[in-house]
């Protein structure tokens, strides 16, 4: 599997995991802006990798630090104004998005750093429809090309030798700390 197919999966299992409100988590392909063509079950997660920038580390392996963009999507009719009857419920739509940043914020997988939110927005064009945009920087590990054929699995057994203080002379001991200098 591609190394971005491998990041989605860990991103929307997590959020399928912590959000148990959420019904319904996809790959962004506008799905939101074609929604009388394609029908969205609600409240949803799509997820899209925008640009990240690649760097080689060595040895085929490379590292992609960019964006992740996560629009949280959810239906609501009800009126938000002050002295609507059901304002409470035109407002829990900001549950749901805290919820959701709360498992994306510091959150890490097999081959990404934590991600950390740089800037949210709601997208404010589809009537009815509530959708908030949030997008999270992290780095991409891309292993898949890693050239392991030169590299030897080592499985290292440290020595350790404890050495009693009394034992060194007096220049070689940090009388502040137990480490030897």
């Amino acid at each position: 599997m591609s190394i971005k197919g491998i990041v989605f999966k860990e991103i929307s299992g997590h959020l399928e995991a912590q959000v148990e409100e959420l019904i319904y988590i996809d790959k962004d392909r506008g799905q939101v802006e074609k929604e009388n063509i394609v029908m969205v079950p609600k409240p949803a997660i799509l997820i899209a990798f925008m640009r990240f920038e690649w760097s080689d580390i060595g040895n085929g392996i490379k590292e992609g630090k960019g964006i992740i963009r996560v629009r949280v999507i959810c239906e609501n009719y009800a009126e938000s104004y002050t002295g609507s009857i059901d304002q409470e419920q035109a407002l829990a739509f900001f549950d749901l998005n805290e919820k959701v940043d709360a498992a994306l914020e510091g959150f890490s997988g097999t081959h990404f750093r934590e991600m950390k939110k740089v800037s949210d927005e709601d997208d404010l064009d589809h009537n009815n429809i509530i959708v908030t945009v949030y997008e999270y920087e992290t780095t991409i590990i891309d292993d898949t090309k890693a050239n392991c054929s030169k590299m030897v699995k080592v499985d290292a057994e440290p020595v350790v030798k404890y050495v009693t203080k009394e034992n060194l002379p007096e220049r070689q001991v940090n009388i502040q700390s137990d480490f030897i200098l």
